[in-house]
């Protein structure tokens, strides 16, 4: 069963269909570790238009059954799809279900591939099976799931603080971009581990929340990336780029190919260069070399 929405269509036999977007860390803040391990962040988050497929088909046994095509999804019993469809079944569920995920997100790239999956489920299993939970439920359940999911119940584009859990939607204008998707993984937990080598000792208020951020703290942003690019920033960014050396050479590339400004998503490595319209993302496109357009795609703000 779908509701209204652009994420969902329901197809033959009681079956339905959800897209997972990718997100993109427009600007990412480390402000400090906490008391409880995790780090402070600030980070305006914008879903793009590069998907995972997730098609959901009711089976009456009671079990759940993931599978897999595309890229690699890792072990399937430990995959973020299966503890999303679990949490909810533990509310009282005696149905189960078949899932398949079709993966396009590649993994450890700072897309929230995983994350973004296991929000669909939530929703979408919430929707099949009419277990009843409201908002606050749902955000509880992807609380529980990781920092970044629940920043994909609320959409398209969220102002993220604390561990990530503080989520609030805002208002922005359509953009575009284009993606590339590496061909190489940042494991977030070593990014995160090099930032905290390379900031020891660093004066904190270099890392105050930027002017970008407190742009949009008024709920919206109109102006088109042109006018605010420049200004993003991504503290993950050098100790993602001594995590994966060939990184900063990627960014060099591109940049000297483009002519514009390459940011970085999340801990990486996903990086990306923005442009006002479709007709600026295509002749972006259009200067790259074979090797590296190969590995490119042009995106845009997700609708919902």
């Amino acid at each position: 069963m779908c509701r209204a929405g652009d994420e969902c269509r329901t197809v033959a036999d009681g079956a339905a269909v959800w897209l997972a977007p990718a997100k993109l860390n427009l600007t990412l803040r480390v402000l400090g570790r906490r008391d409880d391990g995790y780090h402070q962040i600030e980070s305006i988050v914008a879903k793009v238009t590069l998907y995972d497929q997730l098609t959901f088909r009711p089976r009456g046994d009671g079990q759940l059954r993931l599978e897999c095509t595309g890229l690699d999804c890792g072990p399937m019993e430990q995959n973020l799809v299966m503890r999303a469809a679990r949490l909810v079944k533990e509310t009282g569920v005696p149905a189960g279900v078949d899932i398949h995920l079709r993966k396009r997100i590649p993994a450890a790239a700072g897309l929230g591939g995983g994350s973004s999956d296991a929000a669909t489920t939530l929703k979408a299993l919430e929707s099949l099976w009419q277990v009843g939970l409201g908002p606050a439920e749902l955000r509880e359940l992807a609380g529980r799931l990781g920092s970044d999911v629940p920043l994909f119940l609320d959409g398209p584009a969220v102002r993220m603080g604390g561990r990530g859990l503080e989520v609030s939607p805002i208002g922005m204008a359509c953009f575009h971009a284009v993606l590339y998707l590496p061909d190489f993984d940042c494991p977030t937990a070593e990014v995160y581990q090099t930032f905290d080598r390379l900031s020891a000792g660093a004066d904190q208020a270099e890392r105050r929340p930027g002017r970008f951020g407190s742009v949009v703290r008024a709920g919206e942003l109109v102006e088109p990336p042109s006018q605010w690019r420049d200004e993003l920033v991504n503290d993950l960014l050098p100790a993602a780029e001594r995590v994966r050396p060939q990184l900063a050479a990627l960014r060099r590339r591109l940049a000297e190919a483009t002519g514009g400004p390459v940011h970085m998503s999340g801990s990486g490595g996903a990086v990306f260069v923005l442009a006002d319209t479709r007709a600026q993302a295509v002749e972006v496109l259009r200067r790259l070399p074979e090797e590296l357009l190969v590995r490119c795609r042009a995106v845009s703000l997700n609708p919902w």
